[in-house]
């Protein structure tokens, strides 16, 4: 495999470890158990909310618009994605017996059988637009509009006690959510191959009587989450942080709203726009342990907290959420010196790199 070869890789691992982080970040708090009040209802990050919500809540934004500058060479190409959480609420019923004996059901927050906690509360499931390769002198002539939509969905599972009977259901149901992705070019008549790349995210999902629905409800017809991916071929894009003089005054002109775009390597070839705030370069440090969807608190803190939780709690998390059931399994296996590892440590910086920085 050539050096080529192992860049790509290299920045296809950095790129997916930093969406997934952005992208599931806040997605469930320490203690994790849904009945924790921060935890019963999602508060996610860069939500795109629908039109007919947004004409009745003047803070809520329908759009999400990424703006920015890449260079390169006449056969310049980008290709977009955009990622996003698709809602998903979970109701449980327990089965009741009323005065006339007849069975019925009534919501309740959990029902424990067989010693398995079903719980009510929320899931979510990726999604993701992509445009593929496009010229960006095509975009210059023409813009290229993706429409979306994902269908609605509802199951009911029944569930049995340990005599085969009925004991509860459990539904689990998502709204049907359509919106589109536009995508285009301004070419810069100052500087040759030059273009402002500007990516339009709307939701136009109809909402029934808009003007009453709460906020809480309003997210399950919303892009959360939302993150744009954007890669340059035969280009490279510049930093909206760092500009240089060059380019300052063009990187101005760009009218980014509700998401911050950033480099993710140091060719430049890869830009993620994201609503959570942090600066070109990022890496993951290498001693994390794993996704504890709160890369905003400090993780040898966390691991503490699990390490002192009980297995009827561990399991309880487990068994409301197959993305903190596998959490759940990373950090079991960390050893007490894994712990101690992330309490603190240096970084060597010799004089040959000090100088280094001094004259930069």
């Amino acid at each position: 495999m050539n050096d080529e070869n192992n860049d790509i890789l290299n920045r296809d691992s950095i790129l997916e470890n930093l969406t997934r982080t952005l992208l599931y970040e806040g997605y469930s708090l320490f203690p994790y158990h849904r009945n924790a009040i921060k935890n019963q209802k999602p508060i996610p990050f860069g939500v795109v909310y629908p039109t007919d919500y947004c004409a009745c809540n003047e803070h809520a934004h329908a759009e999400m618009i990424t703006d920015c500058i890449v260079s390169g060479d006449k056969n310049l190409r980008i290709n977009i994605d955009v990622r996003f959480l698709h809602l998903i609420k979970t109701e449980i019923l327990g089965k009741e017996i009323n005065d006339s004996e007849e069975d019925g059901f009534i919501p309740v927050y959990e029902l424990i059988v067989n010693e398995k906690s079903h719980q009510q509360g929320w899931q979510t499931i990726e999604r993701k637009i992509s445009s593929g390769d496009i010229p960006v002198a095509y975009l210059a002539d023409k813009r290229i509009l993706l429409p979306f939509s994902f269908a609605e969905n509802f199951e009911n599972e029944n569930i049995y006690d340990e005599h085969g009977k009925i004991a509860g259901k459990k539904i689990a149901s998502r709204s049907a959510i359509e919106g589109t992705v536009v995508i285009k070019a301004i070419p810069l008549e100052s500087m040759e191959n030059v273009y402002r790349v500007i990516v339009f995210i709307n939701n136009y999902t109809p909402v029934m009587n808009a003007a009453n629905i709460s906020r809480d409800e309003i997210f399950r017809q919303s892009f959360l989450s939302t993150n744009t991916v954007l890669n340059a071929l035969n280009g490279e894009f510049i930093s909206l942080q760092n500009p240089g003089k060059k380019w300052k005054s063009l990187i101005a002109e760009c009218k980014n709203k509700d998401t911050w775009p950033i480099l993710i390597e140091e060719s430049n070839k890869t830009l993620l726009s994201s609503p959570i705030i942090v600066y070109d370069y990022p890496k993951i440090n290498p001693k994390s342990k794993g996704d504890l969807f709160d890369s905003l608190e400090i993780e040898e803190a966390l691991m503490l907290h699990f390490s002192v939780m009980s297995d009827e709690e561990k399991q309880k998390i487990a068994q409301s959420d197959e993305k903190l059931r596998a959490m759940l399994s990373k950090v079991s296996q960390v050893t007490p010196d894994d712990i101690i590892s992330l309490h603190g440590g240096f970084t060597d910086l010799s004089q040959s790199k000090l100088n280094n920085d001094k004259e930069d």
